[in-house]
């Protein structure tokens, strides 16, 4: 008897325990997103013979009344394993099959699309039943591709619309493979020093990185070209845009083939850079060199674009990728001063009174790229004074200020004006704040009561944005 109350213990106590399980599971409300590969497998995979793939979606929801949705977010674009400046994206495509979902609605347009992030997908009835929907990815056009493996990586995303039930997120890893079906595919253009960009920096000398080199991997049965053109304005993080025909290309290493070897803008629309010999022979590897127009003009800024490269060979057009584009131009915002005794002063010496007036010069060459107008102000410390302390009247101390070699901006004093202790504006720029320089001469008329000697003052220049 004691044997089977222990029995019973444990059955009560097991019976008990599986009970509580059930009763946790149905406290917790099922909403989720599952799927399944129509074809099978574990991946979004397209290869030679099948550039189509269906994949069925399930969604599961046990509150009534909670409405959800359905999204579609690229987590990563399809990018060429070996050249990862090439990506796809604009053959990926999506479509749903309309019947296949029971209660909700599909939102996705009819037909095939390219696969967008945030894109949504679909929208549940009011009472947010559990539902089925069908979606068919596919890689259109495949035969314009680049051969090579591309990898991505792509998401649907369950958000809840009237719960606080958290979202849902499922991932699908897309694989692709291109065949190489002919050598007029294998061509790869990638930067110098490696990565996804090229960078022009003209603070920086015999940059390497300014260059993109062209690789020829297979051989040609027939004449083609190699084409480029930019895919968007070449614009700085402050909103300048640089004028067409700033940037510039050359292949100054083409042996072979025909190539531009001379400095040559880089245009908005497609130019070709390159062309093969009539029987497809050509250099296997060249570089194509970027440079700048006027380095020195190029207000201040990061500046950013892409380069497009395109294969034609046989009537078609292939692409080759995008290279994106950086320019940085240092800030550069100085003055300097170049007294005509090279020293940093203004000095009177042996002076007598019975002498006629004395002059002293100082150039003045501002440098600045920040595409904004400037001024340059002086700062007189001091009266001219020997080494007794002994004074000269202001009155008798004059400036004015010149051009030089065609100045853009405005001196402020073409005609002679007394000189006082304290600051005096002698210049400003032009509305484009260019580089520019101008002259001061300062004047001294020695009065009759001078007594003789060495005379000096002490004057500071600032440069300072308007």
């Amino acid at each position: 008897m004691k044997i089977m109350t222990k029995l019973l213990k444990i059955i009560l106590i097991s019976f008990l325990l599986t009970g509580s399980a059930i009763l946790c599971r149905q406290a917790q409300a099922a909403f989720d997103l599952s799927y399944i590969f129509e074809q099978g497998g574990s991946r979004l995979e397209f290869e030679r013979n099948n550039f189509s793939r269906a994949i069925d979606f399930t969604t599961f929801n046990d509150t009534v009344n909670n409405r959800y949705e359905v999204r579609q977010r690229v987590e990563s674009p399809l990018r060429n394993r070996d050249n990862p400046s090439i990506t796809i994206m604009d053959h990926f495509f999506v479509r749903a099959f309309r019947g296949s979902a029971r209660f909700g609605d599909l939102r996705i347009p009819p037909g095939d699309i390219p696969v967008r992030n945030d894109e949504l997908i679909y929208v549940s009835n009011a009472a947010g039943q559990a539902d089925t929907f069908t979606l068919a990815y596919s890689i259109v056009n495949s035969q314009e591709l680049p051969p090579g493996y591309y990898t991505g990586r792509i998401s649907l995303v369950l958000n809840p619309v009237s719960s606080a039930a958290a979202p849902v997120i499922r991932f699908i890893d897309v694989y692709v493979n291109i065949p190489n079906e002919g050598g007029s595919l294998s061509v790869t253009v990638v930067p110098a020093e490696g990565g996804s960009s090229l960078l022009l920096n003209p603070s920086e000398a015999n940059n390497v990185r300014n260059n993109a080199v062209v690789t020829i991997n297979s051989s040609f049965s027939g004449p083609f070209r190699i084409m480029q053109m930019l895919s968007q304005p070449i614009q700085s993080q402050e909103g300048k845009f640089l004028d067409t025909g700033s940037l510039l290309f050359s292949v100054p290493d083409a042996q072979k083939g025909v190539a531009l070897n001379r400095p040559t803008p880089v245009a908005s629309n497609i130019q070709t850079i390159y062309s093969s010999r009539p029987d497809g022979s050509c250099d296997k590897v060249f570089s194509i060199a970027y440079s700048l127009a006027d380095p020195v003009g190029l207000v201040a800024g990061n500046y950013r674009s892409r380069i497009q490269y395109l294969l034609e060979s046989g009537g078609k057009q292939i692409n080759l990728g995008a290279l994106d584009l950086e320019i940085r131009q240092e800030r550069i915002f100085e003055v300097s001063i170049t007294p005509q005794d090279q020293r940093f002063n203004i000095d009177f010496a042996n002076l007598k009174s019975s002498e006629g007036p004395r002059t002293n010069e100082v150039l003045i060459e501002v440098k600045s790229n920040l595409g904004r107008p400037y001024q340059v102000t002086q700062n007189i410390l001091s009266e001219l004074v020997n080494s007794q302390g002994e004074k000269i009247d202001p009155k008798y101390f004059s400036l004015r200020t010149l051009s030089v070699n065609g100045t853009k901006g405005t001196p402020k004093f073409l005609v002679k004006t007394p000189i006082e202790k304290g600051n005096l504006l002698l210049f400003v720029s032009d509305s484009n704040g260019s580089a520019d320089q101008f002259k001061v001469i300062y004047e001294l008329i020695c009065p009759a009561d001078l007594k003789a000697g060495n005379y000096s003052s002490r004057v500071t220049y600032t440069l300072t944005e308007i």
